[in-house]
C-alpha cells in the first residue's frame, strides 16, 4: 500500500452507494475527458471509508495488504463497478452474472454476527484484503435486485453520473443542479443569445 495522499472527497450524489461507486468515473460518456478517481486499491479503501460500506475494523486489516493481492482486488472491484453500470443501464446479463457470482462468493467469505445490545444479526465481511470487494458485491446485489424505476443517468452529453431520482415529481435530469444543470442552462442561454 502506498503512503497516504491528499484526496478530494468522492461524489455522493447517486442515492445508493453502488451508484456513488459508478460515479467515481467522471465524464464517463466522453472518453477524451474521462477521469477515473479510483486509481489504485488505496483509493478503493478511501472510498469505502468515506461511504461507510466497510467497518473500521475490516478496513484496518486491509491497509496491510500484500501489493499483489491488493492489485488483484482493485481490478476485481473496477470490474464490479462497471458491471453495476452495465447491468442497470444496458441490461447486460453478463454484468448481472458477475455481480451474482461476486455476491455468492462474498456471502461465503462473510459471517453472521449478532449486533451488540440488539436483537438483530448482520453480515460481517471478511477482515482481509477482500473486505472492500465483498462489501461492494453485497451492495451491488442489493441495488440491482431493488426497484430500479428511479435509476437515471445525467442528461449532460458527457457526464455519465448515475443516480436514483427521488425528487417529488421524479423529473430530475441532472446529476447535480449546481454542476451539470447550471452548465447546461448557461450553455442554452448563450446559444439563444448568439442565435
Amino acid at each position: 500500500m502506498s503512503e497516504s495522499r491528499e484526496r478530494s472527497p468522492f461524489p455522493a450524489v447517486g442515492g445508493h452507494p453502488g451508484f456513488d461507486l459508478v460515479d467515481t468515473v467522471h465524464w464517463r460518456l466522453d472518453s477524451s475527458r474521462a477521469i477515473d478517481t479510483l486509481a489504485d486499491f488505496d483509493d478503493v479503501v478511501a472510498w469505502c471509508a468515506q461511504m461507510g460500506v466497510v467497518d473500521d475494523g475490516a478496513l484496518a486489516a486491509v491497509t496491510a495488504a500484500d501489493p499483489d493481492a491488493a492489485a488483484r482486488e482493485f481490478r476485481a472491484i473496477v470490474a464490479l463497478r462497471e458491471a453495476i453500470y452495465e447491468a442497470v443501464f444496458t441490461s447486460s446479463e453478463s454484468a448481472a452474472d458477475l455481480i451474482a457470482e461476486e455476491y455468492v462468493a462474498a456471502r461465503g467469505r462473510s459471517t453472521l454476527q449478532r449486533d451488540a445490545g440488539s436483537a438483530s444479526w448482520r453480515w460481517r465481511v471478511p477482515g482481509d484484503v477482500s473486505a472492500p470487494r465483498a462489501a461492494i458485491a453485497v451492495l451491488a446485489h442489493d441495488l440491482i435486485t431493488s426497484d430500479l424505476h428511479a435509476a437515471r443517468q445525467c442528461a449532460d452529453d458527457a457526464c455519465g453520473w448515475v443516480y436514483l431520482d427521488t425528487s417529488p415529481r421524479h423529473n430530475r435530469i441532472w446529476c447535480t443542479a449546481a454542476g451539470c444543470g447550471n452548465r447546461n442552462r448557461v450553455a442554452r442561454h448563450a446559444a439563444r443569445k448568439g442565435a
